[in-house]
């Protein structure tokens, strides 16, 4: 994949405007706002000064100083940012001393994994840019700590020095800037797979009453399971789905192994398997989260992939779930003998059952529709667990929920789909509707009934509001800062 693709070259010209321009306003700034000054942009080697990864580590930068800021409690008087096609530039004004604000800048270039592409200058009142590498004074107690001379992007040694001498070619220096920031939003998007799975996990879990299900009140119609049986799997489990993201966020390389969505998905399967083991082994061999080791393995995948390139759209997402999974239905077609081999082959060649499998070919049609509940009762200002429980009916009402088909049959199955459907088409108040859960909880645990997937579903539906779907229409906040 080559994030430059398309970009344009900026002329000489329109670097030396740009900085001239820079210089202009942070003298304006320092009238404006009499205090400490700091001027944050990027060091981009050549030619191509913006493009859209270069523009997400712009605006992390920005996000890394200012909150650093906030923990040192220095207060930000005034804040602008400028993004054209000569360059990105923020600035900062507060009146806190200028030691104090180099001495963090200095902190986060030398910390942050991008820190090596920030260039966070610092200035007096009276215009004076602090030196990194001068012990300075600062009229009190407060000193900008030393700091060595900034590393070479491809030798680690002085950049001046390699600068200066000619050591590497542009396009070393180029692909090295590259690969750093490569690097970094490949971290970035694993970490919020990572964590958008453990809260879904955990969400779903905790999500009280839910009825026949493990929750915090009871463990359901389960004697093998319980609260603590789920985060012990969640934390057993929680990584796989990083690694999903960061095979789809790989996948995009250049000659890569599974360049084809059909490909990525295939290349899950080792890891999904080594990842129920873990599940096994971490629950004292109750099965906890089979259904969201292949549903949220896909959807991490395709987020792994999109995240990359730059893609933060539902309907992208789910389309890509839809294109890795093409031939998924293959596997609940019996074998040449016409004889069902599993229970999903029985239950779809009997009732027209896909399950998990038919979600996700479809493009899980049902957590589309389930988040735009979510954020609806939210917005209302229903808590998290209330509003889980509410799309828990949902699901129950409207999924054809294979582990209910295995624990209670297809009657019972179509029971409580005509129940939980003439109740909800009454718009029943939130009191009304955990009451119900609570009422259909102590029925379910007499029947021995277990809506596996519908909470399944409601995982994968807080997953994908963990990301930042559903927050606005075709739009997710922790992808594309």
């Amino acid at each position: 994949m080559d994030e430059l693709a398309g970009c344009r070259a900026v002329p000489l010209e329109d670097v030396l405007e740009e900085r001239e321009a820079r210089a202009f306003r942070q003298r304006r700034l320092l009238a404006e706002h009499p205090g400490t000054l700091i001027s944050f942009s990027l060091n981009i080697p050549g030619p191509y000064k913006t493009f859209p990864l270069a523009l997400r580590c712009f605006r992390e930068g920005k996000r890394s100083i200012l909150l650093a800021l906030e923990a040192e409690n220095i207060a930000l008087e005034h804040g602008e940012s400028s993004e054209n096609e000569a360059g990105y530039a923020a600035y900062f004004c507060t009146k806190a001393p200028p030691g104090a604000v180099k001495s963090l800048a200095i902190h986060i270039e030398e910390t942050h994994p991008l820190g090596r592409l920030f260039d966070i200058d610092v200035f007096r009142q009276d215009g004076e840019k602090l030196a990194r590498g001068a012990l300075r004074a600062d009229g009190g107690s407060t000193q900008v700590r030393y700091a060595a001379g900034r590393p070479c992007l491809v030798c680690g040694g002085n950049a001046f020095v390699c600068a200066r001498s000619g050591a590497h070619a542009p396009g070393e220096v180029r692909d090295a800037m590259l690969a750093l920031m490569r690097k970094w939003q490949r971290g970035e998007a694993a970490a919020a797979v990572e964590a958008a799975a453990f809260k879904a996990l955990m969400g779903e879990a905790a999500v009280t009453p839910k009825p026949g299900l493990v929750d915090r009140a009871n463990s359901g119609a389960h004697n093998d399971m319980d609260f603590f049986s789920f985060i012990n799997s969640a934390a057993a489990i929680v990584r796989y789905f990083k690694s999903c993201a960061c095979a789809g966020f790989d996948s995009l390389d250049d000659n890569a192994p599974c360049g084809d969505p059909a490909e990525l998905f295939a290349s899950l399967r080792h890891d999904g398997k080594a990842a129920e083991i873990a599940m096994l082994r971490s629950s004292g061999g109750a099965n906890t989260h089979r259904g969201l080791i292949f549903s949220l393995g896909i959807l991490s995948a395709a987020y792994g992939r999109l995240f990359r390139a730059g893609e933060d759209s539902l309907d992208g997402l789910l389309g890509l779930c839809r294109a890795m999974t093409l031939h998924l239905m293959d596997d609940l077609s019996p074998a040449g003998d016409g004889i069902a081999k599993t229970h999903g082959q029985a239950l779809y060649a009997r009732y027209g059952i896909s399950g998990a499998r038919g979600e996700a070919v479809a493009g899980f049609p049902h957590a589309r529709s389930g988040l735009k509940h979510l954020h609806n009762l939210l917005k209302a200002g229903h808590t998290l667990n209330d509003a889980g429980a509410a799309l828990l009916l949902r699901f129950m009402a409207c999924l054809d929920d294979t582990n209910l088909v295995r624990r209670g049959g297809i009657n019972a199955l179509r029971r409580i789909r005509e129940s939980l459907s003439a109740f909800l088409a009454s718009e029943p108040p939130m009191q009304e509707i955990l009451r119900k859960a609570r009422e259909l909880d102590g029925e379910f645990i007499r029947g021995g009934l277990s809506p596996g997937g519908s909470a399944d579903m409601l995982a994968i539906t807080l997953f994908l509001h963990g990301l930042g779907y559903g927050a606005a229409p075709n739009h997710g906040t922790p992808r594309i800062p």
